[in-house]
């Protein structure tokens, strides 16, 4: 879900630590650029799903490993806020209008839309203006930056990867506010794996996020280290998802 070319490396070495303790797992990662897709692969035995889609759609045919607790400002262990931003030195109250258009990078996004709709307009909102569906976090960050758009929610540990990688496409946005506190992605694997596989796994994500040798890809990422988190953590967030 964080395929940015600069960390590519740190993700590689940290499923090499993954796979050297659980070596019935694939070898190498595969990139698809499609992670929707995988969600819906049968054959994708590992994978990261945002916590909303996870929590809604896909909880019966994914076991929850758990997630990643992240070293950002606005991260609580396996849980953290999106960055509300905008281009325009405006309160959030004064960018909550009709004429306002708001950018997002999927109507099913728990970081980029779920949580704009909740900050800004209630769980039972609707946003009052125009709104366009990027694709990603990234295009929405780019739509900002040419002032195509007024107002995005932007998962925040993207937002430091990009940030990063790109000083230049966020070196003018202003942060406007945090969303609400929501878990990280979730690392699941397929129901077809076994009881024992399924806790060996969790043993073997923490182990591989404590390891010195991941050391250098977990601070390139941004990663603390394994979070336990648990599916109640993931129900939590679903009256999020009655926003439209």
């Amino acid at each position: 879900m964080y395929p940015f070319a600069s960390v590519a490396w740190a993700w590689d070495t940290i499923w090499a630590a993954v796979h050297t303790r659980s070596a019935w797992t694939p070898e190498t990662l595969t990139r698809s650029g499609d992670v929707h897709a995988r969600w819906y692969d049968s054959n994708c035995l590992i994978t990261h799903v945002c916590g909303w889609p996870f929590a809604a759609l896909h909880r019966s045919d994914m076991h929850l490993i758990g997630a990643f607790a992240l070293e950002i400002p606005e991260a609580d262990g396996g849980h953290y806020r999106s960055v509300l931003l905008s281009p325009h030195q405006l309160s959030l109250d004064e960018l909550v209008l009709a004429q306002t258009h708001a950018v997002a990078n999927s109507a099913d996004s728990l970081s980029g839309w779920f949580s704009l709709l909740a900050t800004t307009v209630g769980s039972a909102g609707q946003w009052p203006g125009n709104v366009t569906y990027t694709s990603a976090h990234h295009d929405s960050l780019v739509a900002l930056a040419k002032g195509k758009a007024d107002i995005a929610s932007i998962d925040s540990w993207s937002l430091a990867l990009i940030a990063a990688e790109e000083p230049e496409l966020v070196a003018g946005l202003h942060r406007v506010a945090l969303g609400p506190r929501i878990p990280t992605p979730a690392i699941t694997a397929r129901r077809s794996i076994l009881p024992d596989q399924l806790d060996e796994l969790r043993q073997t994500f923490s182990d591989a996020l404590a390891d010195p040798v991941t050391s250098d890809a977990r601070a390139a990422l941004r990663i603390k280290g394994f979070a336990d988190n648990r599916l109640d953590d993931y129900l939590a967030i679903l009256p999020l998802g009655l926003t439209s």
